[in-house]
């Protein structure tokens, strides 16, 4: 428990714009996660079992054996964009279901609209705010020219607010249907891997805390990320009553 409390800090580090945190401290937050990653390398190497982490230490990858510096990128990848963005989506859509109280409750009375309140919260919140891609060869996109190797940057919460696509996109509605957000990207190779756990990982999260946190109430403002690439709170401050 206490190792996933550090992992969550050295995220928010190197997830931090540059004008917050400077880079050589995202640097060092970015050794001491390849440090935890050496750890369970190696323990991992000495001492298989089930789990994934000993599947990717043993395994290959077009016929050569994964080697340390894969079973880091995947280590990295699983706490930065695995933990991360759910993570933030959770205290991201819980502020915004205390902003609109009657939404709050209607889920609480029919938690049957979780599915479609979860779709409407990644939509709402958009976790992810850009990537930025290369463009592999000249086209237009509605208008606009551009040239191969140009820079695009694609902001998801722009997309996910789009008039066009949306039916007054900046009103929280937990039924929305259909619900086409680009929270996870936007289709093909660079689609989220785990989304479906995501979405798992969501529900069942949101209904322990819906469920069994009775009176579950803001008690002040959030503080939040200060990343020009995440979007969350870096804290909540609550109360409630456990049942």
């Amino acid at each position: 428990l206490e190792e996933g409390r550090e992992l969550y800090h050295l995220t928010e580090a190197i997830h931090s714009s540059e004008e917050v945190v400077a880079h050589e401290e995202r640097a060092a937050a970015g050794m001491e996660m390849f440090a935890h990653s050496q750890r369970v390398w190696a323990d991992k190497r000495a001492n298989p079992s089930d789990d994934l982490a000993s599947l990717i230490a043993h395994g290959e990858i077009a016929g050569e054996p994964v080697d340390e510096i894969d079973f880091f990128l995947w280590f990295m990848l699983l706490v930065d964009a695995g933990g991360d963005t759910t993570r933030n989506l959770i205290g991201a859509g819980f502020h915004v279901l205390f902003e609109h109280p009657a939404e709050l409750a209607r889920l609480r009375a029919d938690p049957t609209l979780l599915p479609t309140a979860i779709e409407e919260l990644l939509r709402f919140t958009s976790p992810v705010i850009y990537m930025r891609r290369t463009a592999t060869r000249d086209t237009e996109l509605a208008g606009r020219a551009i040239a191969e190797g140009d820079k695009v940057v694609m902001y998801y919460g722009a997309a996910n607010r789009d008039p066009v696509a949306f039916d007054e996109p900046d009103r929280l509605d937990l039924t929305r249907s259909p619900n086409p957000h680009l929270a996870f990207g936007g289709g093909g190779p660079h689609f989220c891997l785990g989304a479906h756990l995501a979405r798992v990982e969501i529900e069942c999260l949101m209904w322990e805390m819906l469920s069994r946190l009775e009176g579950l109430e803001p008690t002040d403002e959030p503080t939040w990320m200060p990343s020009n690439f995440i979007f969350g709170p870096t804290s909540l401050p609550v109360s409630f009553a456990a049942s």
